[in-house]
């Protein structure tokens, strides 16, 4: 009975709070959406194989029109092409603005922009120190590399198995969780 009350009582609090974020994303935020949806039940997910970060804000502006730009923004752009620091100073000073919590994920890519982009989201936030990054290139890197774990990736390298979807939404989950207020 106590464990049930708990978790309910959990589970309330976990739509409150994912009713505030709104994730960006590409492919890998395609091939994990059952797992944020799992852990984020009522987030705005707007991911679409191939996007680039440089159609964040016209994703942002669309959904922002829409009723849909809540409190928290996941950012999980990098994957398909480098970006310059001011395409994301764009994004963030915009959704600063508006009093967003800016949350960006970086790459993991076996592509030779992979440095770059990550080299890019570590200026940003060296420039608005206020953001968070995920450093989701480092964190798989150990996590995936454990004996225990199953593969995480597939075989080109960043498209993400199963167990890689679960770790990339629990990350995403973790963090967002972490700095909601």
């Amino acid at each position: 009975m106590l464990k049930k009350l708990i978790f309910g009582v959990l589970a309330v609090i976990n739509i409150a709070f994912a009713e505030e974020i709104t994730i960006i994303g590409d492919s890998l935020t395609v091939g994990a959406e059952k797992y944020i949806r799992y852990y984020i039940p009522n987030a705005v997910i707007d991911a679409k194989v191939g996007r680039k970060f440089q159609e964040a804000m016209d994703r942002i502006l669309d959904l922002e029109s829409k009723g849909l730009l809540k409190d928290i923004v996941v950012i999980a752009l990098g994957t398909n092409g480098y970006f310059s620091v001011e395409d994301g100073l764009k994004v963030i000073d915009y959704l600063q603005s508006r009093n967003k919590k800016v949350v960006f994920v970086n790459t993991k890519v076996p592509r030779w922009w992979e440095s770059d982009v990550n080299n890019t989201y570590e200026e940003l936030k060296r420039l608005r120190p206020n953001i968070i990054i995920i450093d989701w290139k480092t964190l798989s890197n150990v996590i995936c590399s454990r004996d225990d774990i199953p593969e995480c990736f597939r075989k080109d390298g960043y498209h993400l198995t199963d167990m890689g979807s679960y770790l990339f939404s629990l990350l995403i989950y973790k963090y967002t969780h972490e700095h909601a207020n």
